[in-house]
């Protein structure tokens, strides 16, 4: 193991996620979020969703509709592609020895995003499998999160809940708008509510049930996530142990 203990190791495949305490300190966790104040400060004027940017929707209407909030962003598709300390966060040692203690030796970035969450108008997201999503790109579901808290994620301001166990019902049948699980088909009794403060890493597998309530609180809670897979069609190569091959 470079990171994670054996007990870790056997809790992530057991239960299909890990949470993870202080992965980074108050200064690191200070400085990305400098970064995204910087990036947000260039695009405050948005009114509608632009390339990567994603606003808050206005009342009940459809994520891909019209009716945004203007100013109020709901997650930033890409954020490494456009931030030099994101993107050297997701392929440093730090994240990279924990990908590898849980995926094995060869890892391919398959995505990433930042996701706001913000004060009063943070939307839920439903119950989902990731996989749903990324099953046409990856024939296998070989993909893990790395969920990283840049504030303090509380039941109030929209935690992620997690379904233990759940990845070993393999995919399930997805619906509607946002790909998601109909509640008949889960026990959500069983949901853990994963609180995690600022700089504290929750790592889930593609097929882990997961949702996020909306924020009702006073506080935002940014959250960045990186997706690493171990075969080439999920994305580039960050670590690969026969560089030769890759």
């Amino acid at each position: 193991m470079k990171a994670l203990t054996a007990d870790q190791v056997r809790f992530f495949a057991d239960q299909g996620y890990l949470v993870i305490d202080g992965f980074l300190s108050p200064g690191q966790v200070a400085a990305l979020n400098a970064e995204i104040d910087r990036i947000v400060a260039e695009r405050a004027s948005l009114t509608a969703d632009e390339g990567g940017f994603n606003l808050e929707k206005r009342g009940e209407t459809p994520f891909n509709g019209e009716a945004k909030a203007a100013g109020i962003f709901r997650k930033i598709q890409s954020l490494c592609e456009i931030s030099a300390p994101f993107r050297e966060f997701a392929e440093g040692d730090a994240l990279l020895d924990v990908m590898e203690d849980l995926c094995g030796p060869n890892l391919y970035f398959h995505s990433n995003k930042l996701m706001f969450k913000p004060a009063r108008h943070g939307s839920a997201k439903p119950w989902h499998q990731d996989y749903a999503y990324w099953r046409r790109q990856c024939p296998e579901p070989n993909q893990v999160s790395a969920w990283l808290a840049l504030e303090d994620a509380t039941r109030e301001n929209g935690c992620l809940q997690i379904i233990p166990a759940s990845q070993e019902l393999g995919l399930l049948d997805h619906h509607k708008e946002e790909l998601q699980v109909a509640l008949e088909q889960i026990d959500v009794a069983r949901a853990v509510i994963c609180e995690a403060p600022a700089g504290s890493l929750v790592l889930f597998h593609c097929l882990t049930l997961h949702y996020s309530a909306p924020n009702t609180s006073d506080r935002s809670r940014r959250g960045m996530i990186f997706t690493y897979g171990t075969t080439p069609e999920c994305g580039r190569p960050v670590r690969v142990a026969d560089q030769a091959t890759a």
